[in-house]
């Protein structure tokens, strides 16, 4: 069997190139004398499947990229690999297939990836919770506590010890460029700020140059074909401003206080146990959890998810993005245990999006047409404008009247009281959703009522319930 390997192939008529991503149009006909031709990918070791050849006809048949993988083409007696090398980014082949019928171009693509966990990383994190304050990702968030956007915000922490030493650390280049590229109007704050702090994880340090290699490559933004991000498109200054600040000693320096912030984490947010609370409760499946935080935070919070497949099983991970565990230390009054509580109501309403959404995308109809007047669930202000669809609106309501139910459950009944009361506070006087109390009620109701049956099954109900209302 002659066998043909294209990634050394000087077989390409014509390759594209639009940005990161590549087009390849092959001139060497594949040709196959019993009017068929078979593919498979490496990651699916079984079976290829089996294409007809026709004329006028074109063939589209692909799958995610991932490193190292590649397609067998399979033709006659013959076969042919086609090796992925584009990383995380679109790659595409077309290849003129002929047999006695006619000919076929077969469209091979490998479409783009956000995160690709090796082996090594799941059998390390499976079932597992990670908390880390990344390099790169403190790196980030110094950055821009200290630009001319972060200067204007109010939901970073711009007092305490650790504020004031990167300050006076950082202090002699604050004249560096990187910081007039920092500077946006207010009007776009949330939408450059999360780009360019979340997009961060996508580097790290290896022996001493920052490098962009997985497992995650893109995290939050518009551009899910190039990974175009803020933070990609100043690395020549961020690498600079690293050099030049010593940024690497200075967090090397800190170690010490970055591991008492995580074992204070770890203390005051349990996330298995909120992961196995909801995983009894929603259908929804994570395999691990990580939770990323800087101490320069105190809101703005963020949730996404990732996957790889590796077969015959997919690996699911979900990574929040929260502040520090100091959030409520100003206030003296409050017991460990209500901080706890607090604290684990800002990953919780993160973590449940996951279970929530997905259930709530079922009933989009329904919930489109109870919630089609916003304002009679949201005062208008600065929280309507993040929430203008009819699904998001229900979707903030039910995720955080969901962590009522888990605090009920999972605090004495003093502590319970105390942190929903302070949820219903926030949800209606802070961020004026103003029937929270009421809708929080109703599914409190719905459940306590319904003990044997999964939240997720007591949609029909809640949303008979919303329906009603007004």
């Amino acid at each position: 069997m002659k066998k043909l390997y294209l990634f050394f192939s000087a077989l390409w008529l014509t390759i594209f190139l639009h940005a990161q991503s590549i087009e390849k149009k092959h001139t060497h006909v594949l040709w196959t004398d019993n009017d068929t031709f078979s593919v498979r990918f490496s990651n699916y070791p079984g079976a290829p499947d089996r294409f007809q050849v026709s004329r006028k006809d074109t063939t589209d048949m692909g799958t995610d990229g991932a490193p190292g993988m590649y397609a067998m083409i399979y033709y006659g007696k013959d076969s042919m690999r086609v090796m992925y090398r584009n990383t995380p980014y679109f790659q595409v082949h077309y290849i003129p297939i002929s047999s006695p019928k006619g000919k076929t171009i077969y469209r091979l693509h490998f479409n783009p990836f956000s995160a690709d966990f090796p082996p090594e990383y799941i059998k390390a994190n499976k079932g597992k919770v990670q908390f880390e304050i990344p390099e790169v990702y403190e790196l980030a968030n110094i950055l821009w506590i200290l630009s001319p956007s972060g200067r204007k915000a109010s939901d970073l922490k711009q007092t305490g010890g650790y504020y004031e030493t990167v300050l006076n650390h950082f202090k002699p280049w604050m004249d560096h460029p990187v910081f007039k590229k920092l500077d946006f109007p207010d009007s776009v704050y949330f939408s450059k700020y999360f780009d360019f702090r979340e997009n961060s994880l996508a580097w790290s340090f290896k022996n001493n140059e920052m490098v962009y290699h997985g497992p995650y490559y893109y995290v939050m933004g518009n551009d899910w074909d190039e990974f175009n991000s803020i933070f990609k498109a100043q690395l020549p200054l961020i690498r600079d401003f690293v050099e030049k600040s010593n940024y690497r000693a200075f967090f090397k320096s800190k170690q010490g206080f970055y591991f008492r912030q995580i074992k204070r984490q770890q203390e005051l947010m349990p996330v298995k146990k909120m992961w196995t609370w909801l995983e009894d409760q929603f259908p929804a499946r994570y395999n691990a959890y990580k939770i990323i935080f800087s101490p320069l935070i105190t809101g703005s919070h963020s949730t996404q998810n990732f996957s790889t497949f590796q077969y015959p099983d997919l690996f699911r991970e979900t990574v929040m993005f929260v502040c520090g565990p100091d959030r409520f230390d100003s206030d003296k009054s409050l017991t460990e245990k209500q901080k706890e509580g607090l604290l684990s109501g800002v990953v919780f309403t993160e973590i449940d999006h996951n279970y929530v959404n997905p259930i709530s995308a079922k009933y989009r109809a329904q919930i489109d047409s109870i919630f089609s007047k916003p304002q009679f669930w949201v005062a208008a202000g600065s929280t309507s404008n993040w929430y203008s669809s009819a699904e998001s609106v229900f979707n903030e309501y039910m995720t955080h009247a969901l962590f009522c139910i888990y605090a009920s459950e999972n605090y004495d009944r003093e502590t319970a009281s105390f942190i929903i009361q302070k949820r219903e506070a926030l949800m209606v006087d802070g961020r004026h959703f103003i029937r929270f109390r009421e809708f929080n009620k109703a599914l409190m109701d719905l459940h306590e009522k319904n003990k044997n049956v999964k939240i997720s099954d007591l949609y029909p109900e809640l949303l008979l319930w919303c329906s009603r209302q007004g």
